[in-house]
């Protein structure tokens, strides 16, 4: 089973909305990544020899993250949940780091978002694609009050009163924003950090893990417009 096949896999069968981590487990042989996980809940999230990575790629003012101790520039930002501040993430996955090639300084997977332009997978992955490492939830889907088209909820739905964040989704980020919280050094809700934080949150579509090649993988959100295209070719059952 390939990296991302193994992801994707276990995902279905571990990730249940704000991410249940798993402390106690039988055999060495989990797969790579083994299953979702937890980063804030430190040691206890993985087996040994594997360690929570989150895969969230968020960094500040929406730019691209600058990992590997790069400075932030007008198009780069501090990572908010990956690399350094891989501790305020609830959402990864467990991973041998002794078998990732490239590490980011904390020994773990290349954090991406699959949705970024073409340009910035590259510059990020160094030429590698981006894998989503977990299938949108139903729950994670909301019409735009706009447009009334379906679509994965984000971050900026909550500062526009849109969702309330907290349970209401499956694969929500931060779902009590103590990692925005940790990050912005305060919870005042009027503090243009916190709410920039907050700005930044994600869904299941904007997460993943560089790697050479992926699977397909359905828009869960996308599907449920009239006339939608299955992009993976049929749509999945349920």
């Amino acid at each position: 089973m390939s990296f991302v096949r193994s992801a994707l896999f276990h995902a279905a069968i571990f990730a249940i909305g704000a991410v249940t981590a798993i402390a106690c487990f039988q055999g060495d042989d989990y797969g790579n990544p083994a299953f979702r996980c937890a980063p804030s809940e430190g040691e206890a999230a993985c087996p040994d020899s594997y360690a929570c990575c989150s895969d969230d790629p968020a960094a500040q003012g929406g730019k691209l993250p600058a990992y590997r101790g790069v400075a932030a520039s007008a198009t780069l930002g501090a990572p908010i949940f990956a690399e350094n501040n891989n501790p305020l993430s609830s959402q990864g996955m467990c991973v041998q780091t002794a078998a990732v090639a490239n590490p980011l300084a904390n020994g773990c997977p290349v954090a991406c978002n699959p949705t970024w332009a073409a340009e910035d997978i590259s510059n990020i992955c160094g030429g590698a694609a981006c894998c989503q490492t977990e299938e949108l939830d139903d729950k994670d889907c909301i019409q735009d009050p706009n447009t009334g088209v379906w679509r994965a909820v984000t971050g900026a739905d909550i500062l526009t009163g849109v969702s309330t964040w907290g349970n209401k989704h499956g694969t929500n980020q931060d779902p009590e924003a103590k990692g925005c919280a940790a990050f912005a050094m305060t919870s005042d809700g009027a503090d243009p950090t916190f709410q920039d934080c907050l700005s930044q949150l994600s869904v299941a579509n904007q997460r993943g893990f560089c790697n050479a090649t992926c699977p397909c993988v359905e828009d869960t959100c996308a599907l449920k417009n009239p006339g939608a295209v299955p992009k993976c070719g049929v749509v999945p059952a349920g």
